[in-house]
């Protein structure tokens, strides 16, 4: 399916979507890779998880219109987050099965994550990575809906903040009362030693799908 490009309410944020249903072949016949981005795919094994891969490379050109005459290389830090080699936007992409997404802003660090629905979870290890407050406001409402949310949340905010970082000690969701919509917001804070930031955590509700996002504006 070609690429799908969302709506964003953040200024300077482009977003969008691809749903897998081509070969490897369609992907490589499309994207320009370079020696780092050959290198990262040769590691990666499974054919699903190569899919996965390729086409979220594939959903950022696209988002970015970058043609492939022009050499603007997807690279990863030490820590492993994503950047573009002319560090013209901040990026970050997500996959799960049949789904993946990119983001990029000139506004600030950004994160992303998407989570199919009907990959089976167990809602047990909510305790892994919500603090008791969390679990709480879960209790309130212990949907499979609310705990995908959570975690999909967590993983957004971790991408953005990077190591060092913990799901449960140091990222703190504000969940209690929310009715989950198709689309809407809540807050996430961080807060480790003398780090303190907030967050908006924009969600989109899919019958296939959970997708967050946000934004560290500078």
């Amino acid at each position: 399916m070609p690429f799908i490009p969302l709506d964003s309410p953040i200024p300077d944020i482009s977003l969008g979507l691809w749903k897998i249903e081509e070969d490897e072949l369609y992907f490589l016949e499309r994207i320009k890779l370079y020696e780092n981005e050959w290198t990262r795919l040769s590691d990666i094994l499974h054919p699903q998880k190569r899919l996965e891969w390729l086409s979220s490379r594939l959903c950022l050109k696209e988002l970015l219109n970058i043609a492939n005459h022009t050499r603007v290389e997807s690279l990863n830090t030490v820590t492993g987050k994503p950047y573009l080699s002319n560090n013209s936007h901040y990026i970050s992409y997500t996959h799960s099965d049949y789904y993946s997404a990119a983001i990029a802003s000139t506004a600030g660090e950004v994160g992303i994550d998407i989570e199919y629905r009907k990959r089976r979870r167990n809602q047990r290890t909510r305790f892994l990575f919500l603090s008791e407050p969390e679990l709480a406001a879960y209790d309130e409402a212990p949907t499979f809906e609310h705990f995908l949310l959570a975690w999909s949340a967590k993983e957004t905010i971790y991408k953005i903040v990077g190591q060092g970082f913990g799901f449960k000690e140091n990222i703190r969701l504000e969940m209690r009362r929310l009715e989950i919509g198709e689309n809407g917001t809540f807050p996430a804070f961080v807060e480790k030693d003398d780090f303190q930031q907030q967050y908006e955590v924009h969600y989109v509700v899919h019958p296939d799908f959970i997708l967050t996002y946000a934004c560290s504006r500078l």
